[in-house]
């Protein structure tokens, strides 16, 4: 089905049935940061944004990765690959699909804080679940506005220090020998605030030569007085093994969906890191309601990374950010303006040797700097033109500057050193109509800039892969535009968007090998459709459902590396063409007054229903993958347990025992390209906590 055909049932459905749903016409009083940098309610947020509460994070397993929330989120597709040697790929609306490994043109932060790095690169690995309160995700022209990498935003909450001292101890246990502890404990004590959470997992992990350790560390100290707040952060990870059983051939997964690559088996291909946070970010209240944010922070990591060759990397980050809120009148409308600085830097030091069975041998044969360096300047401004009408526009300059420093000039490349800075003027301007209280409709335009990562500019194709910058490679330029429609009743919520980016650049695979990659740029495009619901169907069920179409496609034609070509109009590998996603809740003792209200935890059991469409594997769109569809069931009891409240959790995860490829690696050499899902698995865990 076409998305006009789509957007022709979908929209008059929406407009005309949900309403009469309504028992009563009062809003929700959602609150998010994230859409105008400055607070606001989801519902008059100007843009595409969705919120995934504390109850769904906790729910949705042992909160390891904060990306198994964000099932029923529209336009996002997390490919769960349960590699922890490779990271999540992460992308929305298409945008980070390329990522061979970690995320590419998606913004992470943390409490303010970026986990991307000035070049566009990030692991959703540095989020700590189960001190996360909140996710907002942003979508659409508003997240270009964040900068570099902004074809949209992640942005993880952790939670606030209880007023009273408060305890809270988890275990997990599950299939594949699973193990997840972990403990957190909170307090306020006069104007401080503490929270101290820590984790450990390990896992044998569902394929040959999957097996990973893990632990996980996160600290917030928040000071508040009169005349703002002071909030410290520290995370640390520690990723003590990640083993990593590559990616197979269509031949090689329908043989045996779940074996490992012989060469990562004997190579001990994998990874270890150890990568720590450290930010502050201070919030002042200035006369007039003016407001003040600034933020430092360092972060550092430790990679030893065995394959084809074995990796070393010492990384260096840090950087820092300035942001002014004003509320004025303008032609006697309010008007609400922010403008800011940010600066982002980072340095990896690159060295390589021999890999012999998991062991850097012989000499050195690579030993680089890579680094980044971003500026940002950014201006965006809300006009409530009347009661009905309101303007947002924006505008942001970044410059990044990516640079290869070769200390090591004796190898055939010779001196593989270069620079290149990119600089990019987004602006971003949207109307919101307010047709009623419980109805906003608004429509968005913008550009998006994005520059190729570090590693995707320390090899050059030239007669073969060479360790080399390329400077040949530039950065990508879109044009984003969306429209949507929300409405948000007392027990009924409901949102529907339409949006098209078209992409000059757009960097896309050359040669992907296990031991490096070039890239190249080509003109794409990418369109679709999303709808959410929420709604409780009485006070014992609640219903959530959620359903993407995304079309992503080359706007001219290509080559890859070994001379094969596709034309224009091919869809763009690794992108889902839809998905849905259904939630059924069922509370024997109700309380289920409206969706996204917080409310006392009970008994609850619950049914999660997935489906995700073709998936094209190559540029030549000569594979696919077939539709696959999950089905989940899941039950949880709470209960008084030694003065506290004990809660017990029960998972099993895909019920029918499907075979499927969860992650998709578009363009790899010889075929590689899929990843299994897991088959069914089963988690049961056990939460104490008690206030004192």
């Amino acid at each position: 089905m076409g998305i006009r055909h789509l957007t022709a049932r979908i929209f008059p459905l929406l407009a005309a049935v949900l309403p009469s749903w309504g028992l009563a016409q009062t809003t929700l009083d959602e609150v998010v940061v994230s859409a105008s940098r400055a607070e606001q309610k989801a519902f008059d947020a100007p843009g595409s944004i969705d919120l995934v509460d504390r109850r769904q994070i906790e729910h949705s397993g042992p909160q390891v990765n904060i990306s198994d929330a964000l099932g029923l989120v529209p336009g996002i597709n997390v490919a769960d690959r349960s590699n922890y040697a490779q990271d999540l790929q992460v992308s929305i609306r298409g945008f980070g699909s390329r990522a061979p490994f970690g995320v590419r043109g998606v913004r992470l932060l943390v409490d303010g804080l970026p986990i991307t790095l000035p070049d566009g690169q990030g692991q959703t690995s540095q989020f700590s679940a189960t001190s996360t309160s909140r996710i907002e995700v942003l979508k659409g022209p508003m997240a270009t506005l964040y900068g570099n990498a902004s074809g949209g935003l992640i942005q993880a909450f952790t939670r606030d220090p209880s007023k009273e001292p408060e305890l809270e101890l988890k275990s997990f246990y599950g299939s594949d020998e699973l193990r997840r502890g972990g403990i957190q404990y909170s307090e306020t004590r006069g104007q401080y605030g503490l929270v101290l959470d820590y984790g450990a997992l390990s896992s044998t992990g569902f394929r040959q030569y999957s097996a990973a350790e893990r632990d996980h560390f996160n600290f917030k100290l928040v000071r508040t007085s009169e005349s703002g707040k002071t909030t410290l952060i520290a995370n640390s990870l520690d990723q003590k093994k990640s083993e990593d059983p590559g990616s197979l051939t269509l031949a090689e997964f329908r043989a045996n969906p779940y074996q490992a690559v012989a060469a990562n088996v004997t190579g001990k291909y994998g990874k270890t890191f150890q990568q720590n946070l450290l930010g502050v970010v201070d919030d002042r209240n200035l006369a007039d309601g003016d407001r003040l944010r600034t933020r430092l922070y360092l972060a550092t990591r430790t990679l030893d990374n065995p394959g084809f060759n074995f990796i070393l990397v010492d990384r260096v980050q840090q950087g820092t950010g300035l942001e002014w809120l004003s509320k004025a009148q303008l032609f006697g409308a309010p008007l609400e303006l922010l403008v800011g600085y940010e600066f982002d830097r980072v340095n990896d030091a690159r060295s390589q040797r021999s890999n012999t069975a998991g062991i850097p041998t012989g000499a050195i044969g690579r030993d680089e700097d890579n680094l980044a360096t971003s500026h940002g300047f950014y201006s965006q401004g809300a006009w409530l033109l009347n009661e009905k009408w309101t303007l947002t526009a924006g505008l942001r300059f970044t410059s990044v500057k990516n640079e290869v420093r070769d200390y090591y000039l004796t190898d055939s490349s010779g001196d593989g050193s270069g620079s290149r800075t990119y600089n990019g003027l987004v602006p971003m301007i949207g109307m919101t109509h307010h047709l009623d209280e419980q109805t906003n409709w608004y429509i968005n335009a913008g550009s998006g800039f994005e520059t190729p990562t570090l590693n995707e500019v320390i090899y050059l194709e030239n007669g073969g892969v060479q360790n080399q910058f390329n400077r040949t490679l530039n950065p990508a330029k879109s044009l984003h535009f969306e429209t949507g429609l929300k409405r948000n009743l007392l027990n009924t919520q409901y949102s529907a968007t339409i949006f098209l980016a078209n992409t000059k650049d757009d960097i896309v695979p050359f040669r992907l090998s296990t031991s490096s990659a070039t890239w190249q740029n080509l003109n794409t495009q990418r369109r679709g459709v999303e709808v959410a619901l929420a709604t409780a169907l009485s006070r014992t069920v609640m219903l959530d459902a959620s359903v993407s179409v995304v079309q992503g496609r080359y706007r001219e034609a290509g080559s890859l590396q070994d001379g094969t070509t596709f034309a224009s109009g091919n869809r763009l590998p690794s992108i889902p063409g839809d998905k849905v996603r259904i939630d059924l809740v069922y509370r024997p003792s109700g309380q289920f007054i409206a969706p996204n209200v917080a409310m006392e935890q009970r008994d609850e059991f619950g049914l999660e229903f997935s489906s995700v469409g073709k998936i094209y594997a190559n540029s030549q769109n000569s594979e696919t993958t077939g539709r696959y569809s999950l089905v989940n069931a899941r039950a949880s009891r709470v209960m008084g347990f030694l003065g506290g409240k004990l809660t017990a959790l029960a998972r099993i995860n895909n019920l029918t025992d499907r075979v499927y490829a969860a992650s998709i690696i578009g363009d790899r050499v010889n075929g590689l390209y899929y990843e299994p899902g897991a088959p069914r698995n089963f988690l049961v865990g056990i939460t104490y906590s008690a206030k004192f």
